[in-house]
């Protein structure tokens, strides 16, 4: 088992260098895609830098095209397996070792993505557990899986290219598969919590770049896998965005202009329409 481990970042904290020392000492190479326009300075562990074996610094494409390049990465170098991170996650420690070790073990031969337990101190009773979805942090993806899947969908850009992935899978007949072994700690955007009444809202606060390509990304998906979607994360994370923007957020006009124009382009279904990849570099 080798693995390839791609780190994505974007204007990096110093904390980011404590994320990768959670798992640096469990991959085999380290592939870094700096989308920080003109480069982020980030100091790295020593046992992670020897690790490096490349170090893409440009501008902000997002996500998916990292992804991709990663992949012609992993067979070029011949590694079997790749390991997905956000900058702002980490494993609990030890458990990435043990992540690892449950992933080689795996005998199955159908398409897999396996998932560690995020924000999750608490153990199932059992060592795998099938799940429906999954974050592309601390996500592992055999080879022979992005053989037969295919590559990711670079169009989406940043918001829904898992969730793609993971209704491609599942028409190839694949599946998700939770780790208990793993434990990962992810952030989730820069939550905002209120109080009116007995109701006690909870807001992701996402910047207008992120509202935009979140409802453009999840109507699009609502079209183009009927049979998978969940209507009920649809109304959460488009629907619902507005009476939240108004009641609890800021930047409330380019919030909404934003989301109008995500609504717009995903109704209709084509990604070539992009009312924001100029703009991720100013």
């Amino acid at each position: 088992m080798r693995i390839l481990a791609l780190i994505t970042l974007f204007h990096p904290s110093p904390e980011v260098a404590d994320n990768m020392a959670s798992y640096a000492s469990g991959a085999d190479a380290l592939f870094l895609w700096d989308n920080t326009p003109g480069g982020a300075v980030l100091s790295l562990p020593v046992e992670a830098e020897k690790k490096v074996i490349r170090y893409r610094r440009g501008a902000n494409v997002g996500i998916g095209k990292a992804l991709n390049e990663a992949v012609c990465l992993l067979e070029e170098g011949g590694f079997t397996h790749l390991l997905t991170m956000d900058q702002d996650s980490a494993f609990v420690p030890s458990t990435f070792e043990a992540y690892k070790r449950q992933v080689a073990g795996w005998q199955d031969k159908r398409p897999v993505v396996f998932v560690p337990r995020v924000n999750v101190s608490r153990k199932t009773t059992e060592d795998w557990v099938e799940t429906q979805g999954f974050i592309v942090s601390g996500s592992i993806f055999p080879r022979f899986t992005l053989s037969e899947v295919g590559a990711f969908e670079e169009r989406l850009v940043i918001d829904g290219i898992d969730v793609e992935y993971g209704y491609r899978l599942r028409r190839a007949e694949g599946h998700v598969v939770q780790v208990s072994a793993g434990e990962l700690k992810h952030e989730l955007g820069y939550p905002l919590t209120k109080r009116f009444l007995c109701w006690h809202p909870v807001s992701l606060n996402y910047s207008p770049l992120r509202v935009y390509y979140i409802a453009r990304a999840f109507l699009y998906l609502q079209r183009a896998y009927p049979e998978y979607v969940d209507r009920r994360l649809v109304r959460k994370l488009v629907w619902m965005r507005p009476f939240y923007i108004v009641l609890m957020e800021r930047q409330k006009g380019p919030k909404l202009l934003a989301w109008f124009q995500g609504v717009c382009h995903g109704l209709g279904g084509r990604l070539e329409r992009d009312a924001y990849r100029e703009r991720m570099n100013r």
